[in-house]
Parts: C-alpha cells; sequence; structure tokens
C-alpha cells in the first residue's frame, strides 16, 4: 500500500504556524487558484491537512488541475462583485493571487478590496510583483520607489498597490507580496517555457546579454512567505520583497537548469546574433498574429488538407513562440538585487530551497510529463 507523506513543517514554516494554530478554524479564499501560484497555495494547504479553503476560478474549464483534490471549487469572476460577494461569504483570511488583463488587475483587485472591507475579515494578502520597480538596478528593497515599468504588467500592479494602499487607510488589514522570478513545478514562464526553450537548440547562453542578476525563488518558499504574511499582525499595511537565498545571473540559471535536464551543452549566442534575430522575429510575430485573425479559417482548411504545410506552419510558430525577445534581453541585462530583509525580520520569512534543491525538483516533474528531454 503506498502512503502519501505530508511534506515537512521543517520546509515550509507558514504552513508551521497554520497547523500550530488550527483550532482557530479559519477559512480561506484563494483567487486564481487555477493558477501557477494559487493552485500551489490550495494544494500545499490540503495536503497539510488544512481543509476549509474556498479555491476560486475564473471558469470551469480551468478547474482540472484542482480537481485532483476534493477541495471546494467555486467559479469568480472577480470582475463580477455578486460572484465576489458570494465566495467572500463566512471567510476570514483572502490571499488574491488571480491576474491576467489590466482590467482584471486593477478593476478585479478593487473589486475584491470593495468586498473585503465589507467583511469582516482577519486579513487580506495581495500578489504583486517585483516588476513594480521597473529598470531600478543595485539593491532594492520595500522603500525604493514604484517605478515606472517597462511592461504593461508591471504598471497594471503598480495601479493595483495604490487601491491596496488606499483601503489599508480604511482599515482593511492587507499586506502586500512581491515575489520576484518564481520558478518550479507548474511554473509556465521560468520552467515550462524556458525548458521549451532549452530542448529547441536554438537557445543558449547570451555573450554580453545575459549577465544580468536572476531573482529567483522556488515556489514552495513563496507559498511558505504568502502564508507567513497572511497571519503575522506585523504584516498588516506593509509590503514584502521575496526573493530565494541564490544570486546568480541569467546565463547561469540557463546553464544550470540545462544540466539538471540532461541535455547538451549550451552553445555561447554572441551578442549581435542574438538581437539581430530577435529584431528580425518581432515583425514575423506580428504579421503571424494578424494572419491568425484574420485568415484563421482558410489557414486551418490548408493545414487539414496538406500535411506538409501543417507542419511547416507548426515549426514556424513554435520557433517564434520560443525564440528571445527584446524584452528578455531587457530583463537578462538588469542588475537588481531585491532583498527579503524586512520578509526575514518582521515574518521570520527564510528560504529552505536554494538552487540545486529546486531544480532538482523541477527536473524530476517536467520528467514526469515528458517535457524535460527532446
Amino acid at each position: 500500500m503506498n502512503v502519501i507523506k505530508k511534506p515537512a513543517d521543517s520546509r515550509c514554516p507558514g504552513i508551521k504556524l497554520l497547523r500550530d494554530n488550527m483550532s482557530s478554524k479559519e477559512r480561506y479564499f484563494i483567487t486564481g487558484a487555477n493558477g501557477f501560484i494559487g493552485g500551489w497555495l490550495v494544494e500545499t494547504l490540503f495536503l497539510h491537512g488544512i481543509r476549509d479553503v474556498k479555491a476560486g476560478i475564473r471558469n470551469w474549464s480551468s478547474a482540472a488541475r484542482l480537481s485532483r483534490f476534493p477541495v471546494d471549487i467555486i467559479c469568480c469572476d472577480i470582475l463580477d462583485k455578486s460572484q465576489i460577494a458570494v465566495a467572500m461569504k463566512d471567510v476570514d483570511i483572502v490571499i488574491h493571487c488571480a491576474s491576467g488583463s489590466e482590467e482584471i488587475i486593477v478593476q478585479g483587485t478593487e473589486n475584491m478590496l470593495d468586498a473585503a472591507l465589507q467583511s469582516n475579515l482577519r486579513g487580506f494578502v495581495h500578489l504583486s510583483t517585483a516588476e513594480i520597480y521597473g529598470n531600478a538596478s543595485g539593491e532594492i528593497n520595500e522603500t525604493c520607489p514604484l517605478s515606472d515599468s517597462p511592461s504593461p504588467y508591471g504598471r497594471a500592479k503598480i495601479e493595483a498597490e495604490k487601491i491596496c494602499r488606499a483601503y489599508g487607510l480604511k482599515g482593511l488589514p492587507i499586506s502586500v507580496i512581491r515575489p520576484s522570478i518564481v520558478y518550479g513545478p507548474f511554473s509556465k514562464d521560468w520552467t515550462v517555457r524556458l525548458a521549451e526553450r532549452l530542448r529547441s537548440g536554438d537557445w543558449g547562453k547570451f555573450q554580453g546579454i545575459g549577465q544580468g542578476i536572476c531573482n529567483l525563488i522556488y515556489i514552495s518558499d513563496l507559498v511558505s512567505g504568502i502564508l507567513l504574511a497572511a497571519h503575522a499582525k506585523a504584516a498588516i499595511g506593509e509590503a514584502f520583497n521575496m526573493v530565494g537565498p541564490d544570486l546568480l545571473t541569467w546565463n547561469e540559471y540557463f546553464l544550470r537548469f540545462n544540466a539538471a535536464l540532461g541535455l547538451p551543452e549550451l552553445k555561447v549566442i554572441p551578442q549581435q546574433k542574438a538581437r539581430l534575430r530577435a529584431r528580425l522575429v518581432s515583425p514575423l510575430r506580428a504579421y503571424a498574429k494578424f494572419a491568425k485573425a484574420r485568415f484563421e479559417k482558410p489557414l486551418r482548411n490548408i493545414a487539414q488538407k496538406y500535411r506538409p504545410a501543417k507542419t511547416i506552419m507548426k515549426s514556424l510558430e513554435t520557433k517564434m513562440k520560443l525564440a528571445a525577445r527584446m524584452t528578455d534581453f531587457s530583463l537578462y541585462s538588469r542588475n537588481a538585487m531585491y532583498r527579503s530583509t524586512k520578509a526575514e525580520n518582521l515574518l521570520g520569512f527564510k528560504p529552505k530551497f536554494d538552487l540545486a534543491a529546486g531544480l532538482k525538483l523541477t527536473a524530476a516533474w517536467l520528467d514526469l510529463h515528458g517535457l524535460a528531454k527532446k
């Protein structure tokens, strides 16, 4: 008989805190529970015996991952105030992970905060991002100003944080988490997509580009930090950076991830060649998007009738999807070092997974799903 063991409490101090206080019978509502971080939160709570959790998803088609567990899955579009009101009933702690378009990030967050203010909550944790610091360099702590982020996502998160601050002044017990680059099982951008890029044979060590600081945090450490913030009185009204223990460059991350997957050694890609390729691919992506929107039906008919055409279109689509973008190079060149000192001092946050441990678990998960090697 196979026995599923619970993860050790010592690896997740946020969970240990919850288990020590389970008699309080707190009920949680997690938005964006179908996403990477939200899903991890729900599953972590469940696997540690904390079952009084509402897992909010936008539509039922995204419930597959969570349906592996007998959790309370509820449909809650955060742009629909009536759905929020139902989901928020009898809830003690809200962890707001839902993300998406600018409207969802900004207006959706305001809708959530407005409903939370009318409820008798013990805590509200808003998941933001380190992107709110923009292209700042050097050591970055929570006293650094919110910059004009180069990404629409970052700018929307800045607006959402401003709204959070306003509701905090109204008396809502709110805290904000600003994670850096979050990797691990179920991460699309920094795990699955990067693994696909490494497998493609077209990825490599970017000469003169990938020397920026890659501020990684393993998903389990972030979950622990979020749960610590959800229960610490010292967290109310505060924002916290959360980052892992390793200080390395993006090129080092690519090399170590590639090695963990057991792939051939990465080649060195000259800066000029990398930038030229990114510039050439950019208009091709725009044209492909336009063609798909304008001629989707005839293109589909061609693909169905002529197998070689289908193969070529699929190959081009994959290459464009995996190719580096100029925005990628901007990130890979950024020399910002995010610090978690405030979270360590006020919350007792301490990352448990260094890159070696995190990549070992990540590679095992990718291998399980057939994504690790060609």
